[in-house]
Parts: structure tokens; C-alpha cells; sequence
């Protein structure tokens, strides 16, 4: 008698049903009775299901890919039991669907892990950057491969080397390094939802060593002074100098990140927009593009600093009198804010009279603003809260962030500075202070970076320090700048001032030092005008104007 073999068929299994309404395709196995079945990742609708030919209609939209993987198991099943009938040993159905799962490759496609991760990072995380950087790499996996999609477990190291030796032939190491970096980071996804045993990247080794050196560009002093004196030039020390319509339209700001009501043309030129923006980052001490866009006016906090230096010098020369009657004061903004992208409190201290000329342009339309709507305005024109979504956020810095490298490319040509992009406001205000003997902790804190390896013993350093600090990101606060200053010449007629004004000092010292300080002069003051009363009294009684008349006379001396 012949001994029936197992049957494998594949089923639509309607006894359960999924979150989305659709029942799940299974592989079902019947031997000796017993029946097993092994879910094949896939799902469908009844009307989608043909159960004669056990596959999904040709109406579905993924009938194709859902009928070859269907296929592809039915056949690996065939494989295995004609596998177990040759090795002569007895098996059951169990036997047969545990063979089957240690040999059934992911139902999974690659493009298909990119956009399930894509998703995830968007609409939950809302990681709109990591999101992005995904969506770059599977554009560029997708035209590597001519768009044609690829299973997961045909990806191995084979694959990965071909590719990189693809990506090697169009894109810089730097590039290749970010999106093996990206490419890594999903294939380990995969492996933790068990899509695949194994990450074809573990371990994996370039086929050269790959140089990501990047190039940064640190401004000098002379280049970023051109670039303030540029900007004051063209656009005045208060943003007054209104720029020909016509070449607005050369370095359009797209109106849709403008407020309601505004005209289709920005009253603000996208190059006095992106000069300003990379000016104001220098100034804050290197704030990031994202921080700025984040500043609102109430986060702009009047400062007054006192020069103590000054102070204490003419305290010392002049007298205390002297000193508060000459006392320098300067007006700051101070800016306490967390980094958004390391989350490190960052503490700004910047002169306003410096500041001011990169500003105040933005203030154009909010005198109609209540205190409270115009504090709660972001200063620069990036967000709007018209429509604050993170999705709309991002898009608005990424076209932002194109906008400003451009229009700085720009001006960097008719400057003749080489390689200017918005980071090079940070790098250079970092290398500003670092070359003037800065110290490291200082710079780290005025940046918003990590000081955690020396936080334990590094207290936070004062206000004057950040001040001293800033300035000699300025040419002014150079020491052969400030030498120089002390050379020039003389006003005289303000030496002549200081100088009577210091015998005065001197004389009244000595007045109060033969009376024995300001109390017992003030009393040898009021006893000789009541000697002089009793005296005007006795000639004169009560005659005031008689009293007058003799003080004003020559006989009173």
C-alpha cells in the first residue's frame, strides 16, 4: 500500500481577523491526520483571496510580490518533506513547519523597511531629520538598483561590497560614510523585529579606509568684519537702506513662511535675511541656525553692565564722586536658553548697540502687536505660528537652510571670501576665542557643548568673564587694537577738565582732613552761619533786605 505524502497548501484563514480588517495567509501543512499551520507575514481580504488557485487575485496591488513569495514557500515546503522521505527517518508536521521556520526567509523587502522606518520617524518620533536622511539613502538605493526592490535576506556581504564600490564611482567619502552609517542603523532595525537572523553590515570592512575629514572654515577677523561693514553698507546701521524691488526678486523669500496679509515679495531681501542671520549667530556667541529660529523677542533680556575697570581706575584718581558722576554703563541683551540640539543651557551675552543693525529689520510690521503678541513673535522669519506643526517646522528650515548657504555663497564671491556656509559663523567665533587664549571651559560653556569630562570641578564662569570673553571676537577687542588705542592723541582740553577737577579733589581733601572728615566740617559750616545770623540780627533786627544789602556790599568782606 502506498503511503500518502503531506499535503501544503496555502490558506486564507478566516477564523482570525486582523487590526485592518484582512485575515492572514498561512501555509498549511496535513500529515497523518494532524494539520499545523506557518503565517507567511501576509494578509488580504476575502474578495482579494482565490481560494481554487491559492493566491491573491491579480486585482490586489501587491498580487505580484504576495504570489511569489506564496510560491516561493509552497516550494520550500516540497523541498523539505522530499528531503525527509530521502533521509528514511520518520517526521511529522511539526518536524516539517520547524524546518520550514529555520529556512523561511523574511517576507520583508527592503524598500519596504525604509518606508515602514520612514513612517515610524515621522509620524511618531516626528525625527524629521533622521526621516530625511533615510528617504535620501532609499533614493539612492533605489537608483542603484533601477527602482527594482530587493528581499532583505538577499542582501548579503556581497551585495553591500558591490554597492559601496557603486556609491565609491558618484559620491565623496563623507557621503558614502553618512549613509553606511544610515544603512547600518536599519539593518539592525531588522534584526530586532526579526525580519532577518542577521545584519549583512556586522563586522563589515570598507574596501578602502574612508577619509571624512571634513574642511571647516573659520572666518578671520578682517573677513568677518568685511562681512558687518558689507551688510552696513548695503543695508544701513538700522536696516533703513530699502533694496531695489527688482533685485528682491533675484534672491526670492518664499511668502509662504510670511505672515498673513504681507505682500507676495518680503519687505526683507533674502541676502540681507541670510547676512543678518549668519551675523546674529557670530554675535550670539556660534548659536546654531535652529536656535534662532527658535529666539523670540521676550527671550531678549535688557542688560546693563557697569565698566568696573573704569570704575575702579577713576575711583582712585578722581574720588568716588567723580567715579559715579563718570560711571560707564552698557546696554546688553542676555539670553538664557537650552540647546535644541544637545540640550546643553546656554547663557548669551551680547552688546545691543552691536547686535541691533541685524535685528531690528525683523521689527517691520509688529507696531500693531500688543506687549504680549509682540514678545511671544519669533524674531527672525522662519517658524510662524500660523502653522507651528514639526513637519512644517522642518520644512521651513531646510528650505531656510538652503537659502542662507546660497545667498552666503553669494556674497562671498563679491567679497572674495572662499568656502562661507551658515556653520562657519560658529566654527569662527569658537576659533576667535580660541586663538585669543581663551579658556576651553569658557568657550564650551558660551556654546552650548559638552563639559561633562571636567564638570566636576569647572564652576560656571562669571558674567564679565562671557563679556571679556565676547569681545575679543570683536577687532576691537584685539590686544594690538586696543595698544594702538592707547597712542592716540590727546584731547587736550578734556586733560585740562580732568586735571582742575583732580585739584579741586585735592584741595578739598586736605579742607576736610584739617576738620577731621565731612561731619565736623559740616558742623564748623553750621556754626559760622549762625554766628554770622546773630550777628546780622544785632545791626539789622529783622530787616531782611537791609541783612541783603550789607552781605552783597563791599563791608561784608
Amino acid at each position: 500500500m502506498t503511503r500518502s505524502l503531506p499535503s501544503i497548501s496555502a490558506i486564507l484563514f478566516k477564523s482570525k481577523k486582523l487590526a485592518n480588517n484582512e485575515h492572514p495567509i498561512l501555509l498549511r501543512v496535513c500529515y497523518n491526520g494532524q494539520r499545523k499551520y506557518k503565517s507567511l507575514g501576509l494578509s488580504c481580504t476575502p474578495k482579494d483571496w482565490n481560494n481554487k488557485k491559492e493566491e491573491v487575485r491579480a486585482s490586489h496591488p501587491q498580487s505580484t510580490d504576495f504570489n511569489t513569495i506564496i510560491r516561493r514557500e509552497k516550494r520550500n515546503a516540497d523541498n523539505i518533506v522530499m528531503t525527509l522521505e530521502k533521509s528514511g527517518v520518520a517526521y511529522s508536521v511539526t518536524s516539517i513547519v520547524n524546518a520550514l521556520t529555520k529556512t523561511l526567509p523574511s517576507t520583508m523587502t527592503l524598500f519596504k523597511l525604509f518606508e515602514e522606518r520612514i513612517d515610524f520617524l515621522k509620524e511618531t518620533a516626528q525625527q524629521y531629520n533622521t526621516a530625511t536622511g533615510y528617504r535620501t539613502l532609499l533614493n539612492v538605493i533605489k537608483r542603484y538598483t533601477n527602482n527594482s526592490d530587493i528581499e532583505l535576506f538577499d542582501i548579503d556581504v556581497a551585495w553591500v561590497r558591490d554597492f559601496e564600490a557603486h556609491l565609491r564611482t558618484k559620491y565623496k567619502d563623507t557621503s558614502i560614510r553618512k549613509f553606511f552609517d544610515g544603512f547600518k542603523a536599519i539593518m539592525n532595525y531588522a534584526v530586532v523585529k526579526k525580519y532577518i537572523e542577521k545584519s549583512p553590515l556586522e563586522n563589515y570592512s570598507y574596501i578602502r579606509k574612508l577619509d571624512t575629514r571634513t574642511k571647516k572654515r573659520a572666518l578671520t577677523l578682517p573677513e568677518i568684519t568685511s562681512l558687518m561693514r558689507y551688510y552696513i553698507n548695503t543695508y544701513g546701521a538700522f536696516g533703513e537702506k530699502s533694496p531695489n524691488i527688482e533685485v528682491c526678486k533675484k534672491h526670492y523669500w518664499n511668502s509662504s513662511f510670511k505672515r498673513r496679509g504681507e505682500t507676495k515679495l518680503t519687505p526683507i531681501d533674502a541676502e540681507q535675511l541670510s547676512l543678518a542671520l549668519f551675523l546674529s549667530s557670530y554675535l550670539m556667541q556660534g548659536l546654531a541656525l535652529v536656535d534662532l529660529a527658535n529666539l523670540k523677542w521676550k527671550d531678549l533680556q535688557d542688560y546693563e553692565v557697569v565698566n568696573n575697570t573704569k570704575y575702579l581706575q577713576d575711583t582712585a584718581m578722581y574720588g568716588l564722586d567723580y567715579a559715579d558722576e563718570h560711571k560707564e554703563v552698557k546696554e546688553y541683551y542676555k539670553i538664557e536658553i537650552a540647546r535644541t540640539k544637545t540640550g546643553h543651557p546656554v547663557r548669551i551675552i551680547v552688546e545691543q548697540s552691536i547686535l541691533l543693525p541685524y535685528t531690528l529689520p525683523f521689527t517691520r510690521g509688529l507696531k500693531d502687536l500688543t506687549d504680549e503678541e509682540y514678545d511671544n513673535t519669533y524674531i527672525f522669519p522662519i517658524y510662524s505660528d500660523i502653522d507651528n506643526t514639526p513637519s512644517k517646522k522642518f520644512g521651513r528650515m531646510t528650505y531656510a537652510t538652503y537659502l542662507v548657504n546660497n545667498n552666503l555663497k553669494r556674497i562671498g564671491e563679491k567679497l572674495n571670501i572662499q568656502g562661507i556656509t551658515f556653520y562657519s559663523a560658529r566654527h569662527s567665533y569658537a576659533s576667535a576665542l580660541y586663538h585669543s587664549s581663551i579658556p576651553m571651559g569658557l568657550i564650551a560653556q558660551n556654546m552650548g557643548r559638552n563639559v561633562a569630562e571636567i564638570e566636576t570641578y569647572l564652576r560656571e564662569f562669571e558674567d564679565e568673564n562671557i563679556i571679556d570673553a565676547n569681545n575679543r571676537s570683536y577687532i576691537t577687542g584685539q590686544p594690538e587694537y586696543i595698544e594702538a588705542s592707547k597712542q592716540k592723541p590727546v584731547n587736550k582740553k578734556l586733560k585740562k577738565q580732568i586735571e582742575t577737577k583732580s585739584a579741586e579733589k585735592t584741595e578739598e581733601e586736605e579742607i576736610l582732613e584739617e576738620y577731621g572728615g565731612i561731619d565736623a566740617y559740616n558742623r564748623y559750616i553750621q556754626q559760622k552761619m549762625e554766628a554770622l545770623e546773630a550777628e546780622l540780627s544785632e545791626k539789622f533786627g529783622n530787616d531782611i533786605e537791609a541783612k541783603i544789602k550789607y552781605l552783597t556790599s563791599d563791608q561784608s568782606i
